[in-house]
């Protein structure tokens, strides 16, 4: 993802309509620019003209809406931008069109100002999940849940009822519904913003860009087959049950359903004895490798980090230190682990010439979190056994299954 607007504009082909249809909207008229340039020629020079333009006002927003296209650039928001997209036609079929993660973006901006804001607001849940306000529920699975108008009220008037009381704000509460249709998941928003400069813009009862400050903003993503929940809210762990519980109660229509799930962090000192796996090529991996290891001692505070550079190097870290460092040994030295990145290439894909890798590369923290969110249900469900493999964590209690809401109907008498 790149990291300011000039950066964006290299990656974009200046000279298009859809670059005029975007300057057009902010008011922007670069008269001085040379459009018959060479593109990258072009791009400084539109650059140069944004910047030097005499209404900061319009300036400062239309860095700030570049900036946040950009957002939606990279991996992880070009991801949103197909799931909240997915049953949109004319979407897909621009998005074919165009060559470019930066153009959809930019195209997603221009044409589909609902949807934009729907991907922006999915890619900001996936990061507050990695955060300490973010809890996971189970729940009964539904997978024809539809939350409709009513429902959505319902529950986010039980949700703002809770904030008015204990912080003093909610009263002007808004909920709306993000489908993810890649993820398979409902992603329901309330936002309690009581001041229309802190909360999105709603025009005929449709979601248009704002400014999106999710400061007083609940998000709840629940996963239609599985019942899988998370949530990441403000206002400490009873302002979570209340928006799960309300969304049982009004959207599943059943009450005491909800179970949280208690979030284990992950023993990194474990990857002390290597990543290996038993049986990798039944599930088509090839050879594990720890890419980064982070060590801290704790007497002094020295922090140390080993990182195998470059994605085609094959390398695992452990096995470059033994050779690097054969009488210091630091993987023996039993220091505190604060991070790591494993990387899981499969082998290639049938069907695409027999090139075609995927690799998923696990990220830990220092807080023994890992970016497993960042995963779709089929990743995690092949990644979690082989953190239980590798002593990570410790292998899932059984549990009783929660009875999925049709079966739930067919027992009453």
């Amino acid at each position: 993802m790149v990291n300011n607007f000039r950066g964006f504009l290299r990656n974009l082909p200046v000279n298009t309509d859809l670059m005029r249809e975007f300057l057009a909207e902010h008011l922007f008229d670069p008269k001085d620019v040379d459009w018959s340039a060479d593109e990258p020629v072009l791009a400084v020079a539109v650059a140069d003209a944004i910047e030097a333009h005499a209404d900061t006002a319009v300036r400062d927003d239309l860095i700030a809406a570049l900036d946040q296209v950009a957002q939606l650039s990279d991996g992880p928001g070009t991801r949103q931008m197909l799931t909240v997209s997915g049953s949109d036609p004319k979407i897909a079929a621009a998005f074919q069109s165009l060559e470019s993660p930066e153009e959809r973006a930019l195209w997603l901006y221009v044409h589909s100002a609902g949807k934009f804001n729907e991907a922006v607001i999915a890619r900001l849940f996936d990061d507050g999940l990695t955060r300490d306000s973010s809890q996971r529920w189970t729940l009964p699975a539904c997978p024809d849940l539809h939350l409709d108008e009513a429902t959505q009220t319902a529950i986010a008037a039980a949700v703002a009822g809770f904030f008015l009381k204990r912080f003093g704000y909610g009263r002007n509460y808004k909920p709306y519904v993000v489908i993810r249709h890649i993820e398979g998941a409902v992603l329901l928003v309330i936002d309690l913003s009581d001041h229309a400069c802190n909360r999105a813009v709603w025009v005929n009862g449709s979601l248009r860009r704002g400014p999106l400050i999710l400061s007083r903003t609940l998000v709840l993503n629940y996963q239609l087959a599985t019942g899988r929940t998370e949530t990441v809210a403000q206002g400490g762990e009873e302002a979570h049950k209340v928006l799960v519980e309300a969304f049982s109660e009004h959207g599943l229509k059943k009450k005491a359903g909800a179970k949280r799930i208690i979030r284990q962090t992950y023993r990194l000192n474990s990857l002390l004895d290597g990543v290996d796996i038993f049986d990798r090529e039944s599930i088509g991996v090839e050879q594990p490798r720890l890419k980064l290891i982070a060590f801290q001692e704790l007497e002094t505070g020295l922090r140390s980090s080993f990182e195998v550079m470059g994605r085609s190097n094959r390398a695992s870290v452990d096995k470059l230190l033994e050779v690097a460092y054969p009488s210091d040994a630091p993987m023996n030295r039993k220091w505190l682990i604060v991070g790591a990145q494993i990387e899981l290439p499969f082998y290639p894909e049938e069907g695409h010439g027999g090139t075609t890798k995927t690799t998923l590369r696990l990220r830990f923290n220092r807080k023994g979190q890992a970016n497993l969110h960042k995963f779709t249900e089929e990743e995690r469900t092949l990644i979690e056994p082989l953190l239980v493999e590798w002593g990570l964590v410790d292998a899932p209690k059984a549990a009783l299954p929660v009875p999925a809401l049709a079966e739930t109907e067919a027992a009453k008498p």
